[in-house]
């Protein structure tokens, strides 16, 4: 696992993108997230633990369970909805949330702090230290995915595994042993595609990321 046996090395999670459909986990670009409700808070109110900020298009991670998203039997897509959270750079939310602050080195270490995950920088992409804002998902269409496409990474299966315990943790309030799930998705060879781009999700000519 990782710097504090609770997350993935930095070098588990990112990879250029490789399969013919999406996954939990997966990084889009120009997200649109701005209809969401935004707060702002006076000098006297109590410093929050939330990045409350505007959102308006960024960088999103797909959550959606990735089975959910294919139809078994047929193939295909099995629901056109898709769900994605915010990716921000962590000092801008360590800057807008004071109480976070003091929990810095928890979450680049352990990755423990529930609203968040941690994930390291891109190249390319992520210019710094990020955070998937789990309490902020917002529901698009998968045709604004992939038109025009705007996968730019996918997750190496230590980090997806990862994301799935997060998720429990912050929506279930469960705690999952790691281990006690699969590593990769069934039948996920099968969906490793010959050439780039590997889907419709990718853009030729885009930024493929190596991790």
């Amino acid at each position: 696992m990782g710097p504090g046996a609770h997350r993935p090395y930095d070098e588990q999670y990112w990879t250029r993108p490789w399969s013919t459909a999406v996954f939990a986990g997966d990084l889009f670009e120009g997200v649109p997230f701005g209809e969401q409700p935004t707060v702002i808070y006076t000098a006297d109110d109590m410093p929050p633990r939330h990045f409350l900020g505007e959102i308006a298009f960024g960088h999103g991670l797909l959550i959606t369970p990735t089975c959910d998203m294919t139809e078994q039997r047929k193939g295909g897509i099995a629901h056109p909805y898709r769900t994605l959270v915010p990716v921000l750079p962590l000092e801008l939310v360590l800057t807008e949330t004071g109480a976070l602050d003091e929990s810095a080195n928890l979450l680049r270490s352990r990755d423990a702090v529930g609203p968040y995950m941690y994930l390291p920088p891109l190249p390319a992409v992520l210019d710094e230290e990020a955070v998937a804002c789990l309490f902020r998902p917002a529901l698009v269409s998968d045709e604004l995915l992939a038109d025009p496409p705007r996968r730019v990474a996918q997750l190496q299966p230590e980090a997806r595994r990862h994301l799935k315990v997060k998720l429990a943790a912050y929506w279930g309030r469960v705690a999952v042993d790691p281990t006690e799930l699969p590593l990769t998705e069934r039948g996920e060879e099968e969906l490793r595609a010959d050439g780039w781009p590997p889907s419709r999700y990718d853009d030729p000519a885009g930024p493929a990321a190596n991790g």
